[in-house]
């Protein structure tokens, strides 16, 4: 085989792979929709989304603390570094689209406020923009979620693509409100 051709070769399939790796990153809305049901337990069919993202947290991690405390599985230190930095370089606006959110209702700031001065049993969630490693199989994202006054909860979750979906690796509560009494 001629090295002109071997060159081509070796660049189609380069480029094949290179395609390849980048369709196995989910959307955004994707993701969410795969793994809200996870870390949420409700069984509403609908719930309250702040239509933009937040900022996630997993900008700087103590690697001893989340391998002692907060992972479920072995994580490499090389993946959470490669998400931390991708958390650092993700620092522009999003916004969620609608149409792709299969339960998500997006809602502004405003309107939050609202459903939540209302009381009962609402909740209003809020999410960073999920960052991914660069083969797809990692992700972090951070979950607030706040249903009141003094009551909610935020945290980090690093999730594992498996043949089945995307499992739960590490959880971190970054902040928690005590839950409001029922009546």
């Amino acid at each position: 085989m001629s090295r002109h051709i071997l060159y081509i070769l070796t660049l189609c399939f380069l480029i094949s792979a290179t395609c390849r790796g980048q369709s196995t990153i989910p959307s955004p809305e994707k993701f969410v929709n795969e793994v809200f049901p996870k870390v949420i337990d409700s069984t509403r069919s609908r719930y309250f989304l702040v239509a933009g993202t937040d900022s996630c947290r997993f900008v700087k991690f103590n690697y001893d603390d989340w391998a002692d405390h907060h992972l479920a599985e072995p994580v490499p230190i090389s993946i959470l570094n490669e998400l931390a930095e991708k958390v650092y370089h993700s620092r522009q606006p999003y916004f969620w689209k609608q149409d792709s959110l299969s339960q998500g209702v997006c809602i502004t700031h405003r309107q939050a406020d609202s459903i939540l001065y209302l009381g009962g049993n609402r909740h209003v969630y809020s999410f960073s923009l999920p960052q991914f490693t660069g083969d797809g199989q990692y992700a972090v994202i951070d979950l607030n979620m706040v249903c009141g006054a003094a009551c909610g909860l935020g945290a980090t979750y690093i999730f594992r693509r498996t043949s089945s979906g995307w499992k739960v690796a590490g959880e971190y509560t970054n902040w928690q409100m005590p839950v409001e009494p029922r009546h």
